[in-house]
């Protein structure tokens, strides 16, 4: 089922008027749009005041994790049985033992689907609610004509409080094997002072490291003061880098639309923020804690996540990254499926993603906050000759969280063999208009590009049926 490409044209005098979209959107703009919503007898909408995105970098196969067919041949069922859940009726992967006891707090759509199996174009698609706006036949990479992930526009936007940044992403961006950066992961359009503040993991890249990996912190290097580096000298070095930087700064505003400065006071207000510091110290955390969500960078990054909306930031993206060498490749298993997803990835996963639930339930956080696991798309049904599977658009799982969610459901329906889904499809556009909608952001709403463009934010429809 193809989705079509998501450019809007040209808005009336009524649009502009509406949504305030004559240059960024403002704050005043968003608390309209937020009103709108709450008066149009949608229940649901801005029911979320955060949202955590677990982008699972690769593709995981439907039919091994929450959409298991036993009754198809063995050569598209694959290894896995399917677990009973603590609902009854619901059944996912026997590999999701932890998961499979809550599943009453999270909702399964089975029926997420869009035309690419390329990966950087379906990561556009999924991370923005848009299909990519030019033909691709290979690998992309980033462009500033890329429609910007779901946490640039709520910058843009405005959303969120000054102490604390509104988009952060880790452990580190998703690039291509010649190092260009995955499109869908930043401002896109809007620019680029809209992209997240990119927190980069510090993990083991060798297998002789895990140990004191497995004891340090996820440690964040670029928001903290050097050892030996008081506040004084701290602040001295910025008053003397201001003075030599001036003209230059000048130069790149001008040139670039002023993302540098933006940048360079984001930076130095986190520094000094104590809510920041907090927020990114795992050491304040018991050991039974990080220890329940895994010593693996998912089930650290999950902490961190759950650590950074209690602070109060709007929107944090995680995505999978294997520890260097040491447990989990990608999700993307062209070879040896069930090897990569017995022993490296199904396990940290279930791990980390069910302690973040239970986490945001027993703080009473989940109310409130949306949780979004997906990936780029999903696996063939065929598992082909290297034992793997391979793209597919097609047809995938998501899981959805929190807020306004009714757990405990599956929605959506795949065929027997989970190619293409037969009942209730949902588009990239659907799951970008529930996740703005949650968020209290009309899908409808224009943003407006770096040369005067307008453009809707998605064209899809909120899944009322899982609210």
């Amino acid at each position: 089922m193809a989705f079509k490409n998501n450019r809007c044209p040209g808005p009336n005098r009524r649009d502009f008027l509406q949504f305030g979209v004559l240059g960024a959107m403002s704050l005043s703009g968003l608390l309209q749009s937020r009103s709108a919503g709450a008066t149009s007898g949608n229940s649901y909408f801005g029911s979320a005041k955060r949202c955590i995105i677990l982008f699972m970098s690769g593709g995981p196969p439907q039919q091994d994790t929450f959409d298991l067919k036993p009754d198809a041949p063995v050569d598209l069922r694959g290894e896995f049985k399917p677990l009973r859940t603590n609902v009854p009726g619901i059944e996912i992967s026997e590999q999701f033992p932890l998961l499979a006891k809550m599943a009453d707090r999270y909702a399964i759509i089975r029926s997420v689907t869009h035309d690419s199996n390329i990966h950087t174009v379906g990561a556009h698609a999924m991370l923005t609610g848009n299909a990519y706006p030019k033909p691709a036949s290979g690998e992309i990479a980033a462009s500033p004509d890329d429609f910007p992930q779901y946490g640039a526009v709520l910058s843009y936007l405005k959303y969120g409080g000054p102490a604390l940044p509104t988009f952060v992403a880790l452990p580190q961006r998703n690039t291509n094997t010649d190092g260009t950066i995955w499109p869908g992961q930043g401002g896109g359009f809007l620019g680029a002072r809209f992209n997240p503040l990119q927190i980069t993991a510090d993990y083991p890249k060798h297998h002789s490291d895990l140990a004191s990996y497995t004891n340090r912190p996820f440690r964040t290097p670029a928001l903290t003061l050097p050892e030996g580096m008081t506040e004084d000298r701290f602040d001295a070095r910025r008053r003397l880098l201001d003075l030599l930087e001036a003209d230059a700064r000048a130069a790149e505003h001008m040139a670039a639309h002023g993302p540098a400065d933006p940048f360079r006071a984001q930076a130095f207000s986190l520094l000094h923020s104590a809510e920041t510091q907090r927020a990114f110290n795992l050491d304040s955390e018991p050991a039974a804690v990080r220890d329940r969500y895994g010593r693996h960078l998912f089930g650290q990054g999950c902490l961190l996540s759950r650590r950074l909306v209690a602070a109060g930031v709007p929107l944090v993206t995680l995505y999978w990254h294997p520890d260097g060498n040491t447990t989990a490749p990608s999700w993307d298993t062209h070879e040896k499926n069930y090897e990569n997803l017995r022993g490296h990835l199904m396990s940290p996963c279930d791990q980390g993603f069910s302690a973040l639930l239970e986490d945001l339930h027993q703080s009473g956080l989940l109310k409130d906050t949306m949780v979004v696991w997906m990936g780029e798309f999903g696996r063939t049904p065929q598992i082909n000759k290297a034992g793997g599977r391979d793209h597919w658009g097609a047809c995938q799982s998501i899981v959805m969280a929190g807020a306004a969610i009714r757990g405990g459901q599956v929605y959506g329906k795949s065929d027997k063999i989970a190619a293409y889904p037969v009942e209730n499809p949902v588009s990239p556009g659907d799951v970008g208009a529930t996740i703005y909608s949650l968020l209290g952001v009309h899908p409808d709403t224009q943003t407006v590009d770096q040369t005067g463009r307008p453009h809707r934010l998605v064209q899809g429809e909120p899944i009322t049926g899982i609210m």
